[in-house]
């Protein structure tokens, strides 16, 4: 009989938690939390934790989301499998960089959460068919610059068409630092600027306010 994979669960959704147990075959579900916190302040001993990226209903306290889930989980020691309806790959990619061991897509059936968390334990990496294409794009990590907290902001104001100093005077800086900010961002991202609005740049990189990979200033 092939031994159970010991998990843990994180995922705002009380159905997920409850039912994973029940509905997934080869997991020992040994605990189900519904934000990042709570799960580290436990601390159980599983082989892999699956780790939604939302984390946002009424039971998630505030917590790293998304890509810093991922890093502050994989910080504390643990195997992470990314378990989520997530499809935007420059988030997903994050989620990769970030040191997840894997991601299933919630559209998958439930036997390819278990088949994917034995491999995960097992040490392995492992992205489903639903995601076909993402490791690919994963290992070419030049064609995914990063943006640093405060280009971040930058973009979110440009993108709302606010004023370079409106936003300094939003983010302490002067209007020059802002417009600076804004050159970084337009530097990583030049090609993709020249044909598209700074909104479609935040849309298409998963920053939308209060989204899944917003992170505070440095």
């Amino acid at each position: 009989m092939t031994a159970l994979v010991r998990v843990a669960a994180i995922d705002d959704d009380t159905l997920i938690r409850d039912g994973l147990a029940r509905l997934v075959p080869g997991l020992d579900v040994v605990g189900a939390f519904a934000d990042v916190p709570a799960f580290l302040a436990a601390g159980p001993q599983v082989e892999v934790v699956l780790l939604d990226l939302t984390l946002g209903g009424a039971a998630a306290r505030p917590g790293p989301r998304g890509p810093d889930a991922v890093a502050a989980v994989v910080r504390a020691g643990y195997r992470v499998l990314v378990y989520t309806g997530e499809r935007r790959r420059a988030v997903l990619v994050a989620c990769l960089h970030a040191g997840a061991s894997g991601i299933v897509h919630k559209s998958e059936p439930l036997d390819a959460l278990g088949v994917a968390a034995a491999e995960v334990a097992a040490g392995r990496v492992v992205i489903t068919q639903a995601l076909t294409g993402l490791a690919e794009l994963a290992g070419r990590r030049g064609a995914l610059p990063s943006l640093s907290p405060r280009e971040r902001q930058v973009l979110a104001g440009r993108a709302r068409g606010e004023s370079f100093r409106s936003i300094a005077a939003r983010l302490f800086v002067t209007e020059r630092t802002a417009a600076g900010y804004m050159d970084g961002v337009k530097a990583k991202f030049a090609a993709y600027l020249r044909d598209h609005s700074p909104a479609d740049l935040e849309r298409a990189l998963g920053l939308e306010p209060l989204d899944i990979t917003d992170r505070p200033p440095a």
